[in-house]
């Protein structure tokens, strides 16, 4: 089965659509976040790609729902999304498709600069027939203001290249990998000197995986034919970052951070 809007080949950019004013910055910044896939890049016509950016009113066609994450199994939270892509290979123990979930926090009393948890994004790694799949799509994170009240949404848009690694007998080297196309992505809003702000966008890895070489900020590896879970931090800052800065321990056990788990599939 094909879906020809998820087709269209797109350059790695950062796109903001919103206000088209510039807005100071307030001090303290409380909104809701809603996720959202599109504009995946298909490996070839065989492709075979699937997005639901509604999770409430449960999953589209076609989507396998082999170890959904805990609370999404028949649909998923407000402001959810899921990605789907692959054929799944028929000569694997894991025939499922790959597959990414989006799962958003509640962001409340944020302050310019502070480093806070956005979401939580689910990877399972499955073994799909070579050429079936994708190489990027793009999650598009709509940020709606309850706190000042007024303050005009904003949509942002970060690429997300999926990267497919060859099988081997070394599961650290098969493993697949999601990497942020960019990690920054520019706002309308400005500081009391006029300069813009961008939001920031990581990963939180866990520096206990495989000695942190799988993971690290802006890439969330996962070995093939499991599943993991990342958590997604944002941060506006007038600096643009390469890689966005990451709690210290002790500031994420004060902020009662979870911390990245990758595991093994369940036998």
């Amino acid at each position: 089965m094909r879906f020809p809007r998820l087709f269209k080949i797109v350059p790695v950019l950062a796109i903001l659509i919103g206000s088209s004013s510039a807005q100071n910055l307030p001090g303290s910044l409380s909104f809701e976040v809603t996720g959202g896939f599109s504009n995946a890049t298909a490996e070839s016509k065989n492709s075979l790609l699937i997005a639901d950016n509604n999770l409430t009113d449960g999953y589209a066609s076609g989507f396998d729902l082999k170890d959904a994450p805990s609370g999404m199994t028949g649909g998923g939270p407000a402001g959810s999304a899921a990605f789907q892509w692959g054929k799944a290979s028929s000569s694997s123990s894991y025939a499922h498709p790959s597959a990414l979930w989006f799962s958003p926090a509640e962001v409340s009393n944020v302050s310019p600069e502070q480093v806070f948890k956005i979401a939580d994004l689910y990877y399972r790694n499955g073994t799909i027939v070579t050429n079936t799949g994708a190489t990027s799509v793009e999650l598009t994170l709509q940020l709606a203001f309850s706190n000042p009240s007024g303050l005009s949404d904003v949509t942002t848009t970060f690429s997300m290249d999926l990267i497919n690694t060859p099988n081997g007998s070394d599961p650290a080297a098969s493993a697949d990998i999601v990497k942020l196309g960019n990690p920054a992505s520019a706002l309308t809003f400005t500081d009391a000197q006029g300069n813009t702000y961008y939001l920031n966008l990581s990963f939180r890895p866990d520096a206990n995986t495989m000695g942190n070489t799988l993971s690290s900020a802006d890439e969330f590896r996962v070995y093939e034919g499991t599943q993991g879970k990342a958590e997604l931090w944002g941060q506006f800052s007038t600096t643009p970052a390469a890689t966005t800065p990451v709690p210290e321990p002790s500031a994420a056990l004060l902020g009662g951070l979870a911390t990245l788990l990758i595991f093994r599939r369940r036998r």
